[in-house]
This record gives C-alpha cells, structure tokens and sequence, in this order.
C-alpha cells in the first residue's frame, strides 16, 4: 500500500497489538482532516514489512507487542534514516514499564502519550494529548535523533561526601520535547567536583520523573535526585524537577515545590525555577534551553541576562523542536547558541569564568 501525501496531510500508521486501542486511536484522530491514519500493524515485525512500501509521517507505537517489541521496532527502523520516520510512543503506564518508555526516548523516539487510567473524560484528555503531540512531532528535526544509548555510556557514580553548604552557582536547564537524551548527555560530561548545583525543568509525566532521575544519576558523576521540599542547591548535585509542580529557589538557596497555576499551559515552569533562581543568584546563574515546544523558559532566560547571568541554548540544527530555544532568542535573551555535543563543554566553561 503507497502512501501519497496531500499537502499538510499528516498520515499516521498506528502499531499496536491490541486491536481495541487500533480503533480506540483510528476513531479520535477520524475526526481530524488534516490527520489521516494510512496502515495498522499489530507487532513490529508485521509493521516493518509494511514500512516498506510506504514513510508515514508519524508513528503510534506501542512498546510491549508478540514477535517484535518496541524497542526492537525502533532499532530497525533507526537503519531507514532516509525514510524521516518520528515515532511517539503510546503506552500504558505502570512503573515497571517507565524503563522502557525512557530507553525509547533514548534510542530515538520523538516523544511519548501515557494512557491515562481511572479518570474522568478519558477519551477527551487522550485526544487533546494525542492531537497536540502529533502536531509537534510532525515538526520536529527527526534527522538530529540519530541514537546514543545509555547502554553505551560509561556509568560514573560519584562517591564523594557532597560538601555542606549552598552552592556559589546554579544552572538551570529547561527542556521539553527530544531533550532527555540531550540531559543525559550534558550530565554524563560534567566532573563531579563542578563548583555548581545543576536544577533541571523537563517536561514530562509526572510517573516518569523519579525513573528519568535514577537513570540520569546512572550516567552522571553529580549526584543526581528528584527534587524535594527543602533540598539546598549543592556542588556537584543536580535536582530534577518533580512532576505537575513548580521547583522555585527561596532567598536561602532552597527548594520550594509549589502547586500555584501552569505558566504557558505547563507545571513545571522553566521560567518559574528561572525567574526565581536568578533572584537569588543574580549574576552567578547559568540559563540553559534545550529542545522543546513553545515559549516556556524565554521569559526566564531574559531574566538571567537582566541580572548578569549568562545563558545558553541549543541551536537549531542539533534540536529536534526549536521552539523554546527559538522564543528566547527572539527576545534577545541567548548568549550563545550551542549544537547539543557541545553544551557540557559550553557549561563547564561558563561557571569557570562565574566562580
């Protein structure tokens, strides 16, 4: 079967081996004109044999399948390059299933939807979730989401006592779509006796953040933990930011957690740790926005620069959403753009000079 795309037209294969979620997907995008579901497969076996006669835009996938599973589908496809295929994840959460999801997103998933269970207007939440990510996805920079596995890294653990007291400099690291690879990457390339705390605003569901925690504290020579009421922003420790929460620092370089509105449609907010920690702060904060959709972050990148700090964002060429990188240079709040491979060296640089 050959796909042949009308203009602006999304077309969708959907692999899932349950054929109740097939049509739970194929009905909420039918509504969609822009948005067509072109080829169903119910494992990755079946799903590559198909691929080979048509490129949908965007991929549904599902990771636990018979004969070929996700992460397997995803290797095989990631020897298609030229195919320009985005893959979002579509899974059922469950906490032994959050590894899975991760090593997805570091293989070279786009992004990922959990079905959400036991709540109201399901079908509704699952649609606008569904709708929204397609959209991005379909224009993201699928060429950058070339893979390096965490398998392949060099796990590092720092053993040393973290020493007492605030740290002297923070930076704040924004991220949204297409940048938890990029995290690990910066993490796993900063020394552990860095003269800086490290606080960290990804976008993500809210059940994935403690296993995104444990398996950046895996690459990385910080001491790695998801953030909690009171923590203080040490050298050589990073804090990720809790899930549907704003991480703000108080005037005594602590944590505080938050459940205040969502800023730009999202909790966390970059600019929410941003605006805050440059308050504090002031000249020895580091700003630093990586992949993502939207605005969030431009607002405290601007802030930062008001106070001295410095700021650093990824460019566009190695981003697979330049959106909220974009929206800070628009404001004239970037020092400088960086590609993705060269940000922990850009980082450790920066607080060099600060300290």
């Amino acid at each position: 079967m050959m796909a042949t795309s009308e203009k602006n037209q999304i077309n969708v294969m959907i692999v899932n081996d349950s054929s109740y979620m097939i049509s739970l997907l194929s009905d909420l995008l039918s509504s969609e004109h822009h948005i067509k579901v072109i080829e169903t497969a119910h494992d990755g076996l079946e799903a590559l044999r198909k691929l080979r006669h048509l490129s949908p835009d965007i991929i549904l996938l599902d990771m636990e399948m018979p004969n070929m599973d996700g992460l397997s589908f995803i290797e095989n496809v990631n020897l298609w390059p030229e195919k320009n295929l985005r893959i979002i994840v579509v899974s059922n959460y469950n906490p032994s299933n959050a590894k899975l999801i991760l090593d997805s997103l570091e293989l070279g998933a786009v992004d990922f939807i959990s079905i959400p269970n036991g709540e109201l207007n399901i079908i509704d939440k699952l649609k606008s979730t569904l709708l929204s990510k397609i959209e991005i996805a379909s224009r993201s920079n699928r060429d950058i989401l070339t893979p390096r596995a965490i398998s392949k890294l060099k796990p590092s653990k720092n053993n040393n006592v973290v020493t007492e007291g605030v740290a002297s400099t923070v930076v704040v690291i924004g991220a949204s779509t297409g940048a938890p690879r990029i995290i690990s990457n910066i993490l796993k390339d900063i020394p552990s006796d860095i003269r800086a705390g490290f606080l960290i605003v990804q976008h993500m569901n809210k059940e994935f953040i403690s296993t995104f925690a444990q398996r950046l504290g895996t690459v990385s020579k910080l001491k790695v933990k998801e953030a909690a009421e009171g923590d203080k922003i040490m050298e050589g420790t990073a804090l990720l930011a809790p899930g549907d929460v704003h991480m703000i620092v108080s005037p005594s370089g602590q944590i505080t957690l938050d459940h205040g509105p969502k800023r730009f449609g999202v909790r966390p907010a970059v600019n929410v740790t941003m605006v805050s920690a440059s308050e504090v702060f002031g000249a020895s904060t580091v700003g630093v926005l990586l992949s993502g959709m939207g605005q969030d972050g431009a607002f405290g990148m601007k802030m930062i620069k008001k106070r001295s700090g410095f700021t650093l964002a990824q460019n566009e060429s190695s981003s697979v959403v330049f959106g909220m990188a974009k929206a800070a240079d628009d404001l004239h709040a970037v020092d400088k753009m960086v590609d993705a491979d060269d940000l922990a060296h850009e980082i450790i640089k920066v607080i060099k000079q600060s300290v």
